[in-house]
């Protein structure tokens, strides 16, 4: 299991041996934070920026496992998916 940190809904591995309380302490400055907007100003080529939200995040545990491994995970089911799709069209 590998901690994972969630922000926005995108998740980032944890450095392996980082203490709770470091976690903690990113957790809690990132919150602090709030995600900016841009607004497209027509006929200028400019932006408007407004403040919007604070940061969403959440720390979590996952099982980890190569990119080739996850890949190959996601293709059987894939296969398995669509043929049992088929088989209840047919």
């Amino acid at each position: 299991m590998s901690k994972v940190i969630s922000i926005d809904s995108t998740r980032y591995v944890l450095p392996e041996g980082m203490t709770s309380k470091d976690v903690q302490a990113l957790a809690g400055f990132l919150v602090t934070l709030t995600k900016i907007d841009s607004h497209y100003l027509w006929g200028n080529g400019e932006y408007a920026y407004s403040a919007d939200r604070g940061a969403e995040v959440r720390i979590e545990e996952l099982d980890l496992m190569t990119k080739a491994e996850a890949k190959a995970l996601s293709d059987k089911s894939r296969a398995e998916y669509e043929a049992k799709k088929e088989s209840s069209t047919a």
